[in-house]
C-alpha cells in the first residue's frame, strides 16, 4: 500500500500537496504559489480543509456567499471547509497568489484570531514579505522526512503567528475578543486530555474536575472545536498511535497500551474504523513523494 504526496516545481507554479496528517491540533495539508494566466478562473465546490490565499501581485475577483470582492496585492481571502467559492485573475493584470490548506482542532481558532471567518473572509495584510518567506520555507522543506515535517509545521505556526500579530496591530481590540464563552473550560479540558490520554478518562469525571456539568462541557467543545470531548480524546489517541506506528518499531500491543487501550483488539477495531486499514497495514504503508515540473502533471487528491 502506498501513500503519495506531490511536489511540483516550475517557474510559474510551485505546490506541495496531499501531505499526510501528522497532528490533531493543526496540520498542513498543502501549500504553494502560482502566477495565474489572464482570466484564469477556479470554481471550488467545497473541500474538507480550510484554505487561505494571499495575493502577492496583480488583481483578481473572489466570490463567496453571493458576495464579490475585487482584490489586489496584500489582500487575503479565506475559504472554510465545505464552502463553495470562486476566484478569477484579472484579464489585464492577472494576480499571483500563495495559499495554505490546513486542518485540525485549532484551524478555526487560528483563522479567527488571524481575522478570518465565513462572515469576514477577506482582509488586507501588512506583512506580506514575511509571509512569503514562511511560504518559501514550507515549500523548501518538501521531503517526507521527519525533520522536514517539523520544519513545515514550524513554518505554518510562524505563518499564523505573523497573521495574528498583523491583525492585532491593525484592528480595534474589541473585535479581538474570543467568541466562545465556554472556551476557557474547553482549554482546561483539552490540556487535561493532552496530559492524560494514556490513562482511563471518563468525561463525567473530567467535567467534575474542571467544575462544569458534562452537557455544558460537551456543548462548549462542539461550539469551539466542532466535536465532543470523547471524540477529541479518541482522535488524539489515534493520531498518537499513527505517529508511533510510523516512527517507531514498538509492537502494536505496546502502542495500544501507550495510547490508553488495554485491549489491543479494541484499539485495532477503532483504528480501522477511523482510517480504513488495520494498524499493521498502516505501518506497512510506504510514503512516496512524486516530483513534477509542471502544473497538472501530479493528480492531486485535493484542489489548489
Amino acid at each position: 500500500m502506498k501513500q503519495t504526496s506531490g511536489f511540483t516545481n516550475s517557474a510559474r507554479f510551485k505546490c506541495l500537496e496531499d501531505l499526510e496528517q501528522d497532528s490533531v491540533e493543526l496540520w498542513l495539508s498543502y501549500c504553494g504559489w502560482e502566477y495565474c494566466d489572464p482570466g484564469y478562473r477556479f470554481d471550488l465546490m467545497g473541500r474538507s480543509t480550510c484554505v487561505l490565499h494571499i495575493v502577492r501581485e496583480g488583481k483578481g475577483i473572489f466570490e463567496i456567499n453571493k458576495e464579490k470582492y475585487e482584490l489586489s496585492s496584500g489582500d487575503a481571502f479565506f475559504i472554510p471547509p465545505n464552502t463553495k467559492a470562486s476566484y478569477e485573475a484579472d484579464k489585464e493584470d492577472p494576480w499571483s497568489y500563495m495559499w495554505v490548506g490546513f486542518s485540525g482542532y485549532k484551524a478555526y481558532e487560528c483563522a479567527e484570531n488571524s481575522g478570518f471567518s465565513l462572515k469576514t473572509p477577506v482582509r488586507r495584510v501588512s506583512n506580506l514579505e514575511k509571509l512569503k518567506k514562511y511560504m518559501d520555507d514550507m515549500l523548501e522543506a518538501h521531503s517526507l522526512s521527519y525533520s522536514d515535517e517539523l520544519k513545515r509545521n514550524g513554518c505554518l505556526m510562524m505563518f499564523f503567528a505573523e497573521l495574528m500579530e498583523d491583525y492585532k496591530n491593525n484592528v480595534p481590540s474589541a473585535i479581538l475578543q474570543h467568541s466562545y464563552p465556554g472556551s476557557v473550560y474547553v482549554k482546561y479540558a483539552m490540556d487535561y486530555i493532552d496530559c492524560h490520554y494514556t490513562e482511563r478518562i471518563k468525561i463525567n469525571e473530567l467535567a467534575d474536575y474542571i467544575g462544569v456539568n458534562r452537557s455544558y462541557l460537551t456543548s462548549s467543545f462542539k461550539k469551539s472545536i466542532g466535536c465532543s470531548p470523547q471524540e477529541y480524546l479518541v482522535n488524539l489517541r489515534m493520531e498518537k498511535a499513527k505517529s508511533l506506528l510510523r516512527k517507531t518499531d514498538m509492537p502494536i500491543n505496546s502502542i495500544a497500551n501507550a495510547v490508553g487501550y488495554a485491549d489491543q483488539l479494541a484499539f485495532s477495531k477503532i483504528f480501522k474504523q477511523r482510517y480504513g486499514v488495520s494498524p499493521k497495514t498502516y505501518r506497512d504503508k510506504k510514503e512516496e513523494l512524486v516530483i513534477k515540473s509542471a502544473k497538472g502533471e501530479y493528480e492531486s487528491k485535493c484542489d489548489e
